[in-house]
């Protein structure tokens, strides 16, 4: 509730409606992610790689929605020069499972808003080409529904101006859809059909569902170059109100967590699962009550009412933004998620939000990965920063209560490492230089053994081994950090035995040319 005063005192809260409707919108919000057995999309998504893909399907609101939402988010790099983007087209719910199995195609529906000319040829075009392009995903690389995430959306912003949009997501729950283990959830339906929006899913058993039990709050900016964002904005996210977990994901978290024994990466905020996020109160951060009762309420509606009317954040200027507030069809609707690169939106930071909404603080019971009697003692056998890689329970040593990870060998974390061209000319130049090295010391040993008397063609043939071992190691470390480079591991990799080793044979080598050279006279 702090929090949410807090935004309230610089941001209204923007309430979406279409034509004709009468009550506010239903602020649930449920995806359905796809993946395969080997959880290749999990696995692009987490590493970042160039072109990795998420396709899921949204609906907004209750399980009676018919337009449902087919997203592609694809992931470029930010030196190929493309922006990273999410597509999506509609399909009516009834004909999801039609279009998933490839009987069923968008013609009759472009065709149709080509008569209405509500769209113009090209974004037809673009839809039917992503209808086609999502399929042949699904077909090629054996997709089927594995995560369902849910939760219910809060959006700040002034109407008209998208320069500052926060969300805040709550009730965030994390549902299995796949039948990786045998049982079939979903059936031969798209989704599982024994639960709805109906929080906290309390009939489901707790191997199928994560509860995680923290807000999540995203602050999205739109600002030119060389503008600083609000103070207001700076201050709240330096604040005690809120943890940073920048490119954090309710798919890889739900997928790391429920199919646990499937993944062998895990994201880089589990590291921080095994401990409180809450923190001391910052000084002038927050809703402090008044004499009067209503003396706090009657500030955060007077600062509201003055910055709807544009006194404090400057004139509106128009946006594309701005340009779908006014829009009515539904695709209005701001839901990036977070960790997400918007092509208009580069500025992003998110947020766990200490703001519990309900839920239980988290102990040892209830940890950060949203699980019941989750022992939170073996995130520190895949923490290499931990003091101690043994379970631990209420002080003492324990097995984890919830399954038995004994013979689990330790999961890698990936840690986010921004990778460009440039690391790996690095290590080019480097292998060069090394041959550069060989090629000398190579040329020296030739001189020694086509002109040099006994001793100089010892020394040469010396010198001949250690160039040929000075070009075996250069290619060998060559190979090894451009794999290390292309898994995005973070270090180190640097090599500290193999110039050890070179230097001592070199030196060897000398002293024996030079002792050799002495008792020859």
């Amino acid at each position: 509730m702090e929090l949410k005063l807090y935004i309230l005192k610089y941001l209204p809260v923007l309430i979406y409606r279409t034509k004709g409707m009468a009550a506010p919108p239903n602020p649930a919000i449920t995806s359905i992610y796809f993946d395969n057995e080997d959880l290749d999309l999990y696995q692009g998504r987490l590493e970042k790689s160039e072109g990795a893909e998420a396709i899921r399907l949204r609906w907004y609101g209750d399980m009676d929605s018919s337009e449902i939402f087919v997203e592609r988010k694809t992931h470029h790099e930010d030196w190929t020069g493309e922006k990273s983007v999410k597509e999506r087209f509609s399909i009516k719910e009834k004909h999801v499972n039609e279009y998933l199995a490839g009987t069923y195609t968008l013609d009759s529906k472009i065709e149709r808003l080509r008569e209405e000319g509500k769209k113009s040829e090209q974004d037809l075009q673009d839809m039917d080409k992503l209808s086609h392009e999502v399929l042949d995903s699904v077909k090629t690389k054996h997709l089927v529904p594995v995560i369902r995430s849910f939760y219910n959306r809060t959006a700040f912003q002034i109407p008209g101006d998208a320069r500052v949009r926060i969300s805040l997501d709550t009730e965030l729950t994390m549902v299995r859809e796949d039948s990786f283990d045998g049982k079939p959830r979903a059936g031969s339906n798209w989704r599982r059909t024994d639960i709805g929006i109906d929080y906290p899913f309390s009939q489901l058993p707790e191997q199928d569902v994560c509860r995680f039990p923290y807000a999540i709050l995203e602050v999205k900016l739109q600002t030119q170059s060389g503008v600083e964002p609000p103070q207001w904005v700076l201050d709240l996210i330096d604040s005690h109100l809120v943890e940073a977990v920048p490119k954090f994901s309710k798919f890889i978290h739900g997928t790391s967590v429920l199919l646990e024994d499937r993944v062998d990466v895990l994201p880089f905020w589990f590291s921080q699962m095994d401990r409180d996020i809450r923190k001391p109160a910052t000084k002038g951060i927050g809703i402090s009550r008044t004499n009067s009762p209503r003396g706090s309420f009657v500030a955060i509606d007077n600062a509201t009412r003055q910055r709807v009317g544009g006194g404090h954040m400057g004139s509106k200027t128009p946006s594309q933004a701005s340009e779908q507030y006014q829009n009515d069809d539904i695709e209005v609707v701001v839901e990036s998620e977070p960790g997400e690169h918007s092509s208009q939106n580069e500025d992003t930071a998110t947020h766990y939000s200490n703001n519990y909404d309900g839920a239980e603080p988290p102990n040892e019971a209830t940890s950060l990965l949203g699980r019941q009697n989750r022992s939170k003692s073996w995130l520190h056998k895949i923490n290499p920063f931990s003091p101690t890689n043994k379970p631990m329970h209420n002080g003492r040593h324990s097995e984890a209560p919830f399954t038995s990870r004994q013979d689990q060998p330790n999961k890698r974390i990936a840690v986010p490492v921004r990778v460009e061209p440039k690391v790996f000319f690095a290590n080019e130049r480097t292998f060069l230089s090394w041959l550069n090295f060989a090629i000398v010391l190579g040329s020296l040993a030739l001189g020694l053994l086509n002109f040099g008397d006994s001793t100089g063609k010892i020394a040469g043939a010396a010198f001949t081994v250690i160039a040929m071992m000075v070009m075996i190691y250069a290619l060998m470390l060559f190979q090894w950090r451009a794999e290390r480079i292309r898994r995005r591991e973070s270090g180190p990799y640097d090599d500290r035995i193999g110039p050890t080793i070179l230097v001592v044979v070199l030196i060897s080598a000398v002293v024996l040319n030079f002792y050799l050279k002495i008792i020859s006279h």
